[in-house]
């Protein structure tokens, strides 16, 4: 596979942040779970919850609110405030600006110390025992990040992300959820995730960055979360709505040449 192409930049942009809340100390923190919200106030308290109930002790957790106008971010901070206690060490932040999926990710992973980050949308779940499932099994490995099996909630009822890690699948389309275990030295050696001219793609995008710089991944073929598919999912209203845009698919082959869409 060729290496990084040269609109892959590894220069990882950052943007203005405020500090809406912080506590604890972030450095006894292996694994922090990172949640991206962008107006979903209906959705936040219960992934918390569900970051909350995991048999993982001494976990971070980062929420990076990409200027919501909802009550999204303040039910974050009331939830953080009764129940942040529970984590190793806990933040929320909010860009100054909306600045889209990729630098909300990557602010995610900028503000956690952590070697491993758990990505995790806000309208998403995670089940009790995945993040410390994915940690035994990738700590100790060569491979650069895990994914489990995903169950498919509300909207539709199926299974997401039964396929192995095979880079020969991703020619086609993407078919690895953004919920993985990742560590940071790869995020920050593959450039972060990039902003893409139609929205949509950016965690397609980052695991065709690290297909580029020869890294793996490990498939626990385990169901350890759920993804919520209902009408404001990303899955629908951008992934699928702009699969078919050939904008995107031509975005994608100049950066990432060895596609087939």
């Amino acid at each position: 596979m060729a290496s990084l192409s040269k609109n892959n930049s590894k220069d990882i942009q950052f943007f203005p942040k405020e500090i809406l809340f912080e506590s604890g100390a972030a450095a006894k923190a292996d694994v922090s779970v990172c949640i991206t919200l962008h107006q979903y106030e209906d959705y936040i308290v219960e992934t918390l919850e569900s970051v909350y109930e995991q048999d993982f002790p001494d976990l971070g957790l980062v929420v990076l609110d990409d200027c919501s106008k909802d009550a999204g971010p303040a039910r974050a901070k009331k939830w953080l405030e009764r129940f942040g206690d529970r984590f190793a060490f806990t933040m929320l932040a909010s860009h100054t600006r909306n600045r889209g999926l990729a630098a909300a990710r990557n602010a995610g992973f900028e503000l956690s110390p952590s070697p491993f980050i758990m990505t995790l949308d806000a309208d998403n779940q995670i089940y009790p025992r995945c993040v410390s499932r994915l940690y035994s099994s990738l700590r100790d490995s060569t491979y650069g990040f895990a994914y489990s099996i995903i169950e498919q909630f509300e909207g539709r009822v199926g299974l997401m992300g039964s396929n192995g890690w095979n880079p020969e699948l991703l020619t086609t389309g993407n078919y690895i959820d953004a919920m993985s275990l990742i560590r940071k030295s790869v995020w920050k050696q593959a450039g972060g995730y990039s902003k893409m001219g139609v929205g949509g793609w950016e965690d397609y995008d980052f695991w065709c960055r690290l297909v580029e710089a020869n890294i793996d991944g490990l498939h626990i073929p385990e169901v350890l979360a759920r993804y919520r598919l209902h009408s404001e999912s990303m899955l629908r209203t951008e992934t699928d709505k702009n699969k078919n845009d050939q904008r995107i698919k031509k975005e994608m082959k100049l950066r990432h040449p060895w596609l087939d869409l």
